[in-house]
C-alpha cells in the first residue's frame, strides 16, 4: 500500500478528516510563525497534534505518522486533493 492511499485509509471518518483540515495548515504555518514570534510558532505545533490526535481519537486508530514519519510529508499533499478535488469536480 502505498504512503497516500495508506493516509488516506487512516482518515475516514467526517470529523477526524475535518480536525486534520484545521491541523495541517496549523502546523505547517507554525514553521513561519516562529520567524516572526518564536513562543506562538512553538504554541502552534502541539495544537496542531492535539487536534489530529483527537480526530483518530474519534476515529478509532493511530495516526499515520506513528508507523511511518513520512506521513507528515504526506498531509498537506492529502489535504490539497481533497480541497481542490472537490473543487474540480464541481466545475
Amino acid at each position: 500500500m502505498g504512503l497516500y492511499s495508506h493516509y488516506d485509509g487512516a482518515h475516514n471518518h467526517p470529523i477526524n478528516r475535518a480536525l486534520h483540515m484545521i491541523a495541517i495548515p496549523v502546523g505547517f504555518s507554525s514553521i513561519i510563525v516562529v520567524w516572526w514570534h518564536w513562543i506562538i510558532g512553538l504554541l502552534l505545533i502541539p495544537t496542531a497534534f492535539a487536534l489530529a490526535w483527537l480526530g483518530h481519537l474519534i476515529e478509532g486508530n493511530k495516526p499515520a505518522f506513528l508507523s511511518n514519519p513520512a506521513h507528515v510529508f504526506v498531509a498537506p499533499v492529502w489535504m490539497a486533493k481533497k480541497i481542490f478535488g472537490r473543487v474540480g469536480r464541481q466545475a
